[in-house]
């Protein structure tokens, strides 16, 4: 590593909040065309300040960047925009790459950059990536710019900026896992709250089992099958989620509400399901693409856990479904076990992939 560049690493935090309204000397996102996403957002309030043309002002190649002071339109003094523009997000080796240029591309800014943040990459997507371990890419990818010496060598946090309050709790929980304090480094008090941090220096900073390589296609992987509203987020975050992490399975869902169920979207759900261990099935609500995704999970032969809340097991379910074997709750702190205790014999055979 350069001289320029020695230190003792830098802290990861998460925070729960707006990454428009988050003070950091820099906000860092990813360019994405034709997405309403964060970088749009940017965008629109770019050109409604009179700082760019229009909305399609930078259309960015491989290997570059837009960076410039915020105008005030974000909390952040400056915004990173890292390209290219067509840049795909399809597995978690895009993740890691995309964490790593950030940096990569920081750096090359020549900017005195003390405090960063960002968001967790690769689960608003066309493709369904598992929470958890795309995090864990992204933290790789830090990683790996760390040990290339390719980052502000005045870099002293990275601040993940999660807008939902279950996932900034599951990648706060997934962080004290990857990086436990290193007893060389002490604790070290985060900027935004008084909770213990930790510290990213390069590989050796992982904790042992979490120093193996991003996830592939073939990782063993659960699809769950589910509505995608606010009322149905705790079964998933609460339950379902953990009882799957615990199998030792990658947990796979695509957020409907971010693509049409239509094209290349019908058919990458298509595909996990066809190479998934399991597909969980929350039928609550009586959702249409539910029930063809359980459909299609019977025609390849993937087996299936199917959950309903007793409130609907009677009166909502279809014919043919009532005459399957599924798992009806009351309340959802016991509905982790009871999909835990079936995981078991679902599972039995599906090789395992200590996530």
């Amino acid at each position: 590593m350069p001289d320029s560049a020695m230190k003792m690493g830098f802290g990861i935090e998460i925070y729960q909040g707006d990454a428009l309204e988050f003070a950091a000397d820099v906000l860092i996102v990813k360019d994405v065309r034709h997405s309403h996403g964060l970088d749009f957002k940017i965008r629109q309030r770019l050109q409604q300040s009179g700082f760019v043309a229009d909305l399609n002002s930078w259309h960015l190649e491989a290997d570059e960047y837009f960076f410039s002071d915020s105008h005030n339109i974000v909390s952040a003094q400056k915004i990173l925009v890292v390209g290219p523009t067509n840049r795909a997000i399809d597995n978690y080796t895009d993740v890691r790459e995309l964490a790593a240029d950030m940096l990569r591309m920081l750096k090359r800014t020549g900017a005195k950059i003390q405090y960063a943040a960002t968001t967790l990459q690769g689960v608003k997507t066309r493709v369904a990536l598992d929470e958890r371990e795309a995090f864990r890419a992204m933290l790789l990818g830090f990683s790996d710019a760390y040990e290339e010496g390719e980052f502000p060598a005045a870099l002293e946090f990275i601040t993940f900026v999660e807008i939902d309050e279950n996932r900034a709790r599951l990648m706060q929980e997934a962080l004290q896992d990857f990086l436990p304090p290193a007893p060389s480094v002490g604790e070290v008090l985060t900027r935004t709250t008084q909770q213990i941090a930790t510290i990213l220096a390069g590989q050796e900073s992982f904790a042992p089992e979490f120093q193996r390589p991003e996830a592939t296609d073939t990782t063993p992987h659960v699809f769950v099958a589910m509505p995608f509203a606010d009322d149905y987020d705790d079964q998933f975050y609460l339950a379902i989620r953990p009882a799957v992490q615990d199998s030792d399975h990658l947990c796979i869902r695509l957020d409907q509400n971010e693509a049409t169920f239509t094209g290349d979207i019908v058919e990458q759900i298509k595909e996990r399901i066809r190479t998934a261990s399991l597909v969980i099935a929350l039928l609550d609500g009586a959702n249409p693409n539910v029930y063809l995704e359980v459909g299609y999970a019977w025609g390849v032969g993937t087996p299936t856990m199917l959950i309903v809340h007793k409130s609907q097991a009677e009166k909502d379910l279809p014919f043919d479904v009532r005459g399957q074997k599924y798992v009806i709750y009351d309340k959802i702190y016991k509905l982790k076990d009871m999909i835990a205790a079936d995981l078991k014999h679902l599972l039995k055979n599906s090789p395992p992939f200590h996530g």
